[in-house]
């Protein structure tokens, strides 16, 4: 997203950022519950909403909305330089932790459970685990645990989930028969 394009207040924006090269941002759990811990405490701060984020080991995203008179920049400008002082100096690092500014696309109305269900779907999609829910550093959990904010979410995303796991068998048995490894039915 282009930096000069303003975050507007009450606008819901997918926001990301990964490890500079690539790397890992987060090597163990602290590395997670620190990012997190203070990811809510700036939320407060900065008056900004976060109900959907995944952490991955080397990357993160989140859905953000700014409230009327808070600073998505600044929450976020915040959380890296901590995220970074605390990396450096936890692994005696130097330089950046991450590879430029957070990057942000407003989310239209009509996309927003599509682009939370991407959010939650990346750790299965990068094979960290099977479900989303068993996912610790996400809050898809939240979506089906005891509190379950949204049991229709909660369903739609593991509907995408089991659509894309027949489309991944269909075109695999598709492969396996093109290779003559399966007969033809």
């Amino acid at each position: 997203m282009n930096r000069e394009e303003r975050v507007e207040d009450n606008q819901f924006y997918h926001v990301y950022n990964r490890g500079n090269d690539r790397k890992r941002i987060f090597c163990d759990e602290s590395d997670y519950h620190a990012f997190l811990e203070k990811m809510k405490s700036l939320a407060v701060r900065y008056s900004v909403a976060t109900p959907i984020y995944a952490l991955m080991p080397n990357h993160y995203h989140l859905v953000a909305l700014q409230n009327t008179g808070g600073n998505l920049s600044k929450m976020m400008g915040a959380l890296a330089t901590s995220a970074a002082k605390r990396y450096n100096l936890k692994y005696g690092h130097i330089g950046h932790l991450f590879q430029g500014p957070f990057r942000y696309k407003p989310v239209p109305e009509d996309a927003q459970w599509d682009v939370a269900c991407y959010i939650h779907l990346n750790p299965v999609r990068a094979g960290l685990v099977e479900d989303p829910a068993e996912w610790r550093f996400s809050n898809f959990a939240d979506y089906v645990g005891p509190m379950k904010v949204n049991q229709r979410y909660a369903a739609y995303v593991r509907q995408v989930l089991k659509n894309e796991r027949m489309e991944k068998e269909y075109w695999k048995r598709v492969r396996l028969h093109l290779e003559g490894f399966l007969p033809p039915e």
